[in-house]
Parts: structure tokens; C-alpha cells; sequence
């Protein structure tokens, strides 16, 4: 399903921005304008666009990591200050070797925080932290 969605997300891109998304690290920065064209996005579409966008970011690193796309509770959920924090919800994560992401969690204070919640930054300190439990230097 997360797939289906990342490939949409290509689709919309493409269609709707002029922009090439191909599920590489290099592609963030025009994910980043495409979620910039497209901010603010209203509430109630809210959810969607968090499937959409982060499904594709999420495809990003599960095509360079031997990764699944799992159901997750994020860890501190109950801490999080959210007025409904005491109920756990599962959402999309990617399990890369026992770590956890939560591409969409991050596409989703993008879209709702701005761009201090840099996408590219993040990718690359989630890949020198899963290289480096590999033994090896990041690919950028």
C-alpha cells in the first residue's frame, strides 16, 4: 500500500509541480519544493498528504536499506503532549534492521511546522546512524 502511495506522490509531483521524484537521496530537495508549493495544507487534508508525501520519503530509504514497512507505535507517543496522548496509535514505519523510522511522522511536522523540520538533514543522520550499526561510511 505504501507503495502505491509513493508512486502517486511521483505522479503528483510530476503533474501538478513539473518536479521528478526517482527514490533517491538526491530527489529530497524537490520533494522540499513540492511540499513548500503545496504548504499550508488545510487540516482536514492533512492526513492524506501525510500518506502521500511521506510514503514517498519513506520509499527512499527502504530502497537503499533492506527495509519493510511495518505498523508502529511511535516511542514516547504518551509523552508527547498531545491531548489524546494516552491512546497509543500505530501508524506507517519502515523496520531497517531492527530501527525504526517514522517517514511519515517527519513528512507530517514538515508540512505542519515548516522547513526547520528539514527532510534531507534528517535522511542523512538516520543514514550515518544506520551505517554506521553496519560498519561502514553514509552514502549521501
Amino acid at each position: 500500500m505504501m507503495e502505491a502511495y509513493a508512486k502517486e506522490a511521483v505522479r503528483v509531483a510530476e503533474t501538478d509541480h513539473g518536479m521528478a521524484l526517482d527514490y533517491t537521496p538526491e530527489s529530497i530537495p524537490r520533494l522540499e519544493t513540492v511540499l513548500s508549493a503545496r504548504s499550508p495544507v488545510p487540516e482536514p487534508e492533512q492526513e492524506a498528504a501525510t500518506r502521500l508525501w511521506g510514503a514517498y520519503y519513506g520509499e527512499i530509504f527502504r530502497r537503499k536499506y533492506p527495509a519493510d514497512w511495518i505498523m508502529a507505535v511511535y516511542p514516547g507517543q504518551l509523552n508527547s503532549g498531545r491531548a489524546d496522548a494516552e491512546t497509543e496509535m500505530a501508524m506507517p514505519a519502515l523496520d531497517i534492521r531492527g530501527s525504526h523510522v517514522y517517514p511519515l511522522l517527519k513528512v507530517f511536522r514538515r508540512m505542519t511546522i515548516g522547513p526547520t523540520e528539514d527532510l534531507a538533514a534528517f535522511y542523512v543522520k538516520v543514514a550515518v546512524a544506520l551505517d554506521a550499526r553496519q560498519g561502514h561510511a553514509s552514502e549521501k
